[in-house]
């Protein structure tokens, strides 16, 4: 019981500098980090409430959803430095704000 409520106390805290990097940063980049953070922080909750770790069992849910999750988080990544790529080769910056010179 003590190890779960710590992993949703460590789970808290990443998601807290997720959610830090997300709203305090301008760098598309460290943005892009921060959502990072914040899917494995998602992952970490899931897998806390769905294990006994007691018993050191796992509930089936536990297994597949953080891996579908990771999976669906490596291609949002890889399409967002797509789009990070082209913004710098047209504008040479990774600022979030010159985002809006692609809308032509």
């Amino acid at each position: 019981m003590m190890d779960q409520i710590l992993l949703l106390i460590f789970a808290t805290i990443l998601f807290g500098v997720g959610l830090y990097a997300l709203l305090g940063k301008r760098n598309i980049i460290k943005i892009l980090m921060g959502i990072e953070i914040m899917t494995v922080a998602v992952n970490i909750v899931f897998i806390a409430l769905g294990t006994d770790l007691d018993n050191r069992t796992f509930n089936q849910f536990t297994i597949v959803f953080p891996l579908i999750s990771l999976a669906v988080g490596a291609a949002v990544m890889a399409l967002g430095l797509a789009i990070v790529i082209n913004n710098y080769r047209h504008v040479k910056s990774v600022d979030a704000d010159e985002m809006a010179t692609l809308k032509r």
